[in-house]
């Protein structure tokens, strides 16, 4: 960690000097709230351990240093939105699947029973999730605009999307018992 008063000063100068060229700079790869984040974890990470940043002369090589640490961090949160985005869709898919297995287990007339069933327990859903999953399988919206149209992410959506099916199919499972 920077002790020194000298060393904090050097890294305030080069935080004050190139923080706008490196926001713009992470804001090419990644979203704007996101940029202003890994910029600050940069400059975290050189106030928690890296004295040998301080000590380079003055000049492009400090600067080309900043700006390559930049470009690692956004390389490394698009690395990891990958690994979320396909675990979403691999949930997704799965949960797909599911009610595909479960609604085609059913001849025409229980399948109208079923439907009014569950028009009964979507209406006891807990109300932010029955929203959801109305707008979801009703209004034929995506998780996407979903997510957007309440302010929530894209997995929160989902989460509530999975919520309303396990607790649709555990009382149906119920009542056909």
């Amino acid at each position: 960690m920077i002790t020194s008063s000298q060393e904090l000063y050097r890294l305030e100068s080069a935080y004050k000097e190139n923080l706008p060229g490196l926001l713009a700079y992470a804001r090419r790869f990644v979203p704007e709230d996101v940029a202003g984040d890994l910029v600050q974890d940069v400059f975290v990470r050189l106030w928690q351990s890296s004295r040998a940043f301080l000590n380079v002369p003055e000049g492009q090589t400090r600067q080309a240093y900043l700006f390559r640490s930049v470009r690692n961090a956004c390389k490394d949160w698009l690395k990891h939105q990958l690994a979320v985005s396909r675990y979403e869709g691999e949930t997704l898919y799965l949960m797909k699947q599911e009610e595909i297995d479960f609604s085609s287990r059913r001849t025409p007339r229980e399948q109208e029973a079923l439907l009014e069933a569950v028009s009964v327990q979507v209406g006891q859903l807990p109300e932010r999730c029955r929203e959801i999953f109305i707008m979801h399988y009703q209004k034929r919206m995506k998780s996407e605009e979903i997510a957007e149209y309440y302010g929530i992410s894209r997995r929160t959506v989902e989460s509530q999307l999975y919520k309303a099916l396990q607790i649709l199919r555990s009382e149906l499972s119920e009542k056909d018992k």
